[in-house]
């Protein structure tokens, strides 16, 4: 295990060189940002602030993090250097802007916002500015995270009240449910942008699944007992 609390742990994130892990611990009593050390073990507090710190995302260079924090009102993406200096905010709507994830280039910030209504995901740029939606289909889409070509988004939709893997083709906006099972969440690409992992329940229980961007291959993980949540496909290390 890279790390044991007897407090939830949430949110993993790898930094692309797969050295360090970003993630959300609640041992002090309340949400707070951590960068971990998966080599020395080391850790440090990058976003403690007044209310909730949330849902770290790293930037390609691994030289930034977006968060999500509740300092000044609402749910909002901030960004601020990984060692938790230089916070700036960047959405500024008066809903809830949340779960944010770099694109490829590292120019926009793909995020789930209510700004509409029900949560939908937009992109805008890192330097701030007009946000954009990106998802129409349904009235519930959240969790974006990018494929590793940028060429694909994977996201959590319901449809028939079922919540399920949706595959976007950023260019053509052309849409694919990928699983057949009902209660997903935290989809995760893999390395070579091939497979998803994701976590799901059956019977009661959590348990992690994979599928393939297409979804004709769909796999069910055994795991240890217990339940299993949120997982994150580490990154390729050469």
């Amino acid at each position: 295990a890279a790390l044991r609390s007897r407090e939830p742990i949430i949110s993993p994130a790898w930094s692309p060189d797969g050295t360090r892990l970003a993630y959300v611990s609640f041992e002090s009593g309340k949400p707070v940002v951590y960068v971990h050390s998966v080599t020395t073990g080391e850790r440090r507090v990058v976003a403690n602030f007044r209310g909730s710190n949330s849902a770290p995302a790293w930037s390609p260079d691994g030289r930034s993090l977006a968060v999500t924090l509740t300092r000044e009102g609402n749910s909002q993406v901030f960004l601020m250097s990984s060692d938790g200096s230089n916070v700036r905010r960047l959405t500024t709507s008066s809903g809830i802007d949340t779960e944010p994830a770099f694109s490829v280039d590292g120019g926009s910030i793909y995020f789930t916002s209510d700004r509409g209504g029900g949560p939908q995901i937009y992109r805008m740029p890192v330097t701030g500015g007009a946000a954009q939606r990106v998802t129409f289909n349904g009235d519930y889409n959240i969790s974006a995270r990018v494929s590793p070509d940028g060429k694909q988004l994977a996201y959590i939709g319901r449809r028939a009240g079922r919540l399920q893997v949706h595959v976007l083709d950023i260019a053509s906006g052309q849409e694919v449910a990928v699983t057949d099972t009902a209660s997903d969440e935290s989809p995760s690409f893999a390395p070579n942008g091939r497979l998803l992992l994701y976590a799901t329940a059956v019977n009661g229980r959590g348990i992690l699944a994979s599928a393939s961007t297409d979804g004709r291959v769909r796999t069910r993980l055994s795991g240890p007992s217990g339940d299993i949540r949120e997982p994150t496909w580490g990154p390729f290390i050469k």
